[in-house]
């Protein structure tokens, strides 16, 4: 197993969304294959296969229940380099990939098609999306595929998993998880995921790792090695032979995330929300939320607001504040983090809203059923052409009243640029966007604003952190 990096060239044949996130391209070999990786700044890794992931890789070369598994699921796949490794060294193994970052989910689809792997990429409620027509990588190597195409789809990691049970999973356990995810996660991959006499092979960090070992012995998981490093444990562990599959109730599962509970008066609103396990804001509004919710009861007041559109919601704050002081009849919400599109609607859905609108970043156009269902695979993008492939239509031109955008802080993407463009789509004439981020990003969002918007007087700051608004002329 090696690797080496390489900038990203200029090779692309068409333009896709995800192109400005890709950092640079990483050469791989492993069992036997020569595979290409595009890392991205974006995620986590973004300049090189980390450390874990090559351990763990080193580590289940030649583990007979990976390497042996007819079907395995990636969980937290980042993009995608332990299921796509796998996949094209085993050629009958059936290989899931599941990552929260539908940005994560897109680049490991992405990946897969360019190393010559048949992939699917679906999005929310089981919505299979058309990836980018790209060039596959030059000079890989891999083995003849005989089993179905690799699947890429956003998931958190206790959440009910549709596709399971798994003879295998495999996993670079994110440590931003939480420890009560995490622990949670071990019950269910050994009740819910796997196979009897399934295996679960990980690594995790060194603090945690004599906690996933007691981990492991509480879910009834039974420890066949361990290797440790300075930095990482990587763990085999297999389920009883004797275990019952079964399916977790549709609700229950979230109750593993759920951190607190915060109540709070803010901008003239009584507004209360639970905290979430892998998400800021969990006990106390962020500034920059602060900062939001300052300018908007300045500049949302006397609107009429019928459809609202927040960007990066996090957990909820901002949409709740529109809901309970608007009185909106629909939000909407954009981010690539499936974990913050449940813990918004979850607390939307807890004052009685129901009428919230989830959308994955980047978005992707959606393939209709009736195009699969007549189709081969591999015709998908050839009827994108004909006019057989729906757009997302969740997110109409000039159908929003009010919006507000949460700019993220990504090394060397145009967020800016990225926004407004967003915004020239979706907001209607005479609507109001609110731009909430660093000092140098809502200077950049003053300096790119194209013609027809005009910025308002109002403005907001605290610690640091910004928020400006412009109206649509």
């Amino acid at each position: 197993m090696s690797a080496s990096t390489n900038k990203a060239d200029d090779s692309f044949d068409s333009f896709c969304q995800l192109d400005p996130l890709v950092n640079k391209r990483v050469d791989f070999a492993y069992r036997g294959t020569k595979l290409k990786f595009e890392l991205s700044y974006s995620l986590f890794s973004s300049f090189d296969i980390d450390e874990g992931t090559r351990f763990l890789l080193k580590e289940i070369s030649n583990e007979p229940g990976i390497i042996h598994a007819h079907r395995l699921l990636d969980a937290g796949c980042g993009v995608g380099v332990i299921g796509i490794s796998l996949a094209a060294s085993c050629p009958e193994m059936d290989v899931v990939l599941r990552d929260r970052d539908f940005r994560a989910v897109a680049l490991s689809a992405r990946n897969a098609e360019r190393n010559g792997l048949g992939v699917k990429l679906f999005g929310l409620n089981g919505q299979q999306h058309v990836l980018c027509q790209k060039k596959k990588f030059a000079k890989i190597k891999i083995k003849q595929r005989k089993a179905d195409d690799l699947i890429a789809e956003p998931g958190l990691l206790c959440e009910p998993d549709e596709r399971g049970p798994y003879d295998a999973i495999v996993s670079n356990l994110p440590a931003k998880a939480g420890v009560n995810v995490l622990e949670n996660y071990f019950h269910f991959a050994c009740t819910e995921l796997l196979q009897p006499g399934g295996t679960f092979a990980f690594v995790i960090i060194a603090p945690l790792a004599d906690m996933a070992c007691i981990w492991c012995a509480n879910a009834g998981l039974a420890l066949i090695r361990t290797n440790r490093t300075k930095n990482h444990m990587v763990a085999i562990a297999q389920s009883p032979r004797e275990v019952q599959v079964g399916k977790l109730s549709s609700n229950g599962w979230i109750s593993a995330y759920l951190r607190s509970h915060t109540e709070r008066q803010l901008a003239r609103a009584n507004l209360e929300w639970d905290g979430f396990q892998g998400l800021p804001e969990f006990d106390e509004p962020s500034f920059v939320t602060l900062c939001t919710l300052s300018l908007a009861q300045r500049v949302f007041a006397g609107l009429l607001v019928r459809r609202a559109l927040v960007v990066e919601p996090g957990v909820g704050i901002i949409p709740i504040w529109i809901k309970e002081v608007l009185g909106t009849e629909e939000i909407v919400l954009i981010s690539h983090d499936v974990l913050a599109l449940t813990a918004s609607i979850h607390n939307l859905e807890k004052k009685g809203f129901l009428k919230a609108i989830s959308i994955l970043d980047p978005i992707l156009p959606i393939i209709s059923p009736s195009a699969i269902e007549n189709s081969l695979p591999h015709e998908a993008l050839l009827q994108e052409k004909e006019g057989q492939v729906s757009v997302e239509k969740k997110l109409s031109p000039a159908s929003i009243d009010v919006a507000v955008f949460f700019l993220e802080d990504i090394p060397r993407y145009d967020i800016a640029s990225a926004s407004w463009l967003l915004t020239q789509k979706s907001l209607k004439r005479g609507g109001v966007v609110i731009f909430s981020g660093t000092s140098t990003h809502c200077e950049r969002v003053c300096r790119e604003k194209p013609m027809g918007f005009s910025r308002l007087p109002h403005s907001d700051q605290k610690k640091g952190w910004h928020a400006v608004a412009f109206r649509r002329d």
